[in-house]
């Protein structure tokens, strides 16, 4: 009885991680505007810079020295480090959490 138990949690378990398939892109950011950052990043394939964009909604998550802040708020400033984090499970484009450092 206590095997069944354990293998059942084990296996809800292993199902869960799973379900959410995050990825994190860092880099620089060379715009941002009202719906989307650009992001320059290092292509997995190519190992060289190539610019990424990502659409940004009401549910990004954006922190600003672990800091919680609005999009608008951020102030995302060209040439400054940024993490961006996607669902590639959703849509490999938007952002699920970006991530800023110190405003300079």
């Amino acid at each position: 009885m206590i095997t069944s138990v354990v293998c059942s949690v084990i296996v809800v378990m292993a199902a869960a991680t799973l379900v959410a398939h995050n990825i994190t892109f860092k880099g620089t950011a060379l715009e941002a505007d009202k719906a989307s950052v650009k992001v320059n990043v290092v292509d997995a394939k190519t190992k060289k810079i190539a610019p990424m964009v990502f659409a940004v909604d009401a549910e990004t998550k954006v922190l600003r020295d672990d800091v919680v802040v609005t999009f608008a708020n951020a102030k995302i400033q060209k040439g400054e480090p940024i993490s961006v984090t996607v669902d590639h499970d959703l849509d490999e484009e938007l952002a699920q959490v970006i991530r800023l450092g110190k405003t300079k």
